[in-house]
């Protein structure tokens, strides 16, 4: 409301890449908090920082008026960070119509029951945009778990302890919560997404969730684009899209395929993304223009697709089904990561002369669970193995 974009950055991230996104974006302003600064955390501009503790003075002013309005719907709303290919992540710029849009859409999907919202999510990921503004648009009661999810038991327990109504999660986090927890008490709804779905993740959510609502969509596309309510019988797939969205499934050739085949899921619409800050070449790349587009979209502004890269077909009843990806991009707890960013940060370490990463798959006792493995070749003067722990401080 005050006129400003907001960038989310994770204190954890390593301070190479929390440079990057202040001098990317050209943050005039720095929100922090003192204990950043007194445990040496994370380095920031102390001239642009300013604290927001809740013992601030600033909270202590006794000044009741209400803000004027200084931003226009088509501004932007905030900044984030994804995963790039070349080693630096790219933000995504978001508006202000296009975030309303996803939260009237929320507003038909919730439960008119939901009181309590969980907020656990990283701030730095758009999953937190349904469980913090969303949520307060629509009059909801956010919990906020101040925890880092290290303890999984005490996460359960918080859900339980808080009543909590609706959560936000990845597959693989809800699908690790122990059942003993919710003997008594079961959530009212649910909306799992940041990764595909396995049905043995789902049957286990089931078990303490009344309503689970599998969502889809990339950040480029302001959260969510396609819902569906797996209690539902029959429902597969990741669903219908969301009103003021538009789907298209394409071949090679920007062609749309029949129900059945596989093609690139391409995205119009009122929340699509304004396109990558400061990479004019990428936006030209994966925002063209639509060729689909009537004379109604035009007025209205849709006149371009995002190219998601997500492999899908068209099911019988409307439905899309998720297949895959048709580049090298992962998707693993959630985290969004372009394997090319990993090796362009390993190749730039002194002493590697070639770096490569995939993405494995190990078994666990609810299923599987994906990670990442990676190799490297030494330079032929590098006479020694390299120090793991600088490696990982590096990424």
């Amino acid at each position: 409301k005050a006129g400003g974009t907001y960038v989310p950055i994770d204190p954890s991230y390593p301070q190479d890449r929390i440079d990057y996104l202040l001098e990317d974006t050209q943050a005039t302003l720095v929100l922090s908090q003192k204990k950043l600064k007194e445990n040496n955390q994370i380095k920031l501009p102390q001239e642009k920082v300013i604290a927001i503790d809740l013992t601030e003075e600033l909270y202590l002013k006794e000044d009741t008026a209400n803000l004027g309005q200084y931003s226009q719907s088509t501004d932007l709303a905030y900044i984030i960070y994804t995963s790039g290919t070349t080693g630096k992540p790219k933000g995504v710029m978001i508006e202000h119509h296009s975030v309303i849009n996803y939260s009237n859409n929320i507003n038909e999907v919730l439960l008119p029951e939901i009181k309590n919202v969980d907020f656990s999510t990283n701030l730095a990921f758009d999953l937190s945009v349904t469980t913090t503004i969303s949520s307060l648009l629509l009059g909801k009661k956010i919990f906020i778990y101040s925890d880092t999810l290290t303890d999984i038991d005490s996460y359960a327990q918080y859900l339980v302890d808080n009543k909590i109504d609706f959560v936000k999660g990845t597959p693989s986090l809800l699908a690790n919560l122990s059942l003993n927890y919710f003997s008594n008490y079961k959530i009212k709804q649910a909306f799992i997404g940041g990764e595909k779905l396995e049905e043995f993740q789902l049957a286990h959510i089931s078990k303490y969730i009344d309503n689970p609502i599998d969502e889809y969509g990339p950040t480029e596309a302001t959260v969510g684009t396609t819902y569906i309510n797996k209690k539902e019988i029959g429902a597969k797939g990741i669903g219908k899209p969301y009103f003021n969205f538009k789907n298209y499934v394409l071949d090679s050739n920007n062609v749309p395929v029949p129900i059945g085949v596989i093609g690139e899921l391409h995205i119009g619409g009122a929340s699509l993304s304004r396109g990558y800050l400061n990479r004019p070449e990428l936006t030209a790349e994966r925002f063209i223009d639509n060729p689909f587009a009537t004379e109604a979209d035009k007025a209205k502004g849709y006149t371009k697709l995002y190219k998601t890269g997500d492999l899908v077909r068209w099911l019988s009843d409307g439905s899309l089904e998720y297949l895959g990806r048709n580049d090298d991009q992962v998707k693993i707890r959630g985290y969004r990561i372009e394997l090319g960013e990993i090796e362009h940060v390993l190749s730039q370490i002194e002493g590697i002369k070639q770096a490569c990463v995939l993405a494995k798959e190990r078994k666990t006792e609810t299923g599987s669970t994906k990670y990442l493995v990676g190799y490297y070749v030494l330079d032929s003067t590098q006479e020694t193995h390299l120090d793991s722990t600088s490696i990982l401080e590096k990424l």
